[in-house]
């Protein structure tokens, strides 16, 4: 068995505290990202929802105005079959 030096003891001492101390930050950021990713996910809920509603307006405009187009081709062409 080899011995070795205290100044070998405390370099790594040193470097197991650091490497604990990142890994303290890491978890920190770790955290930090899950919270933003929560964020975000509730941000695209809302998004899809409002999206959905805007394609639902949409979609009613377009039936209203094919029905208004429906409409004034009947104003015009029953009077002319119906000759009034």
């Amino acid at each position: 068995m080899t011995t070795t030096s205290p100044d070998r003891l405390d370099r790594i001492e040193s470097l197991l505290s650091t490497l604990g101390e990142d890994m303290q930050t890491v978890k920190a950021d770790i955290s930090t990202v899950k919270e933003d990713i929560s964020e975000l996910k509730e941000q695209t809920t809302k998004t899809n929802e409002k999206v959905e509603t805007y394609q639902k307006a949409s979609q009613q405009v377009v039936n209203l105005a094919f029905g208004l187009i429906v409409t004034a081709a009947l104003a015009i062409i029953l009077p002319v079959v119906t000759n009034h």
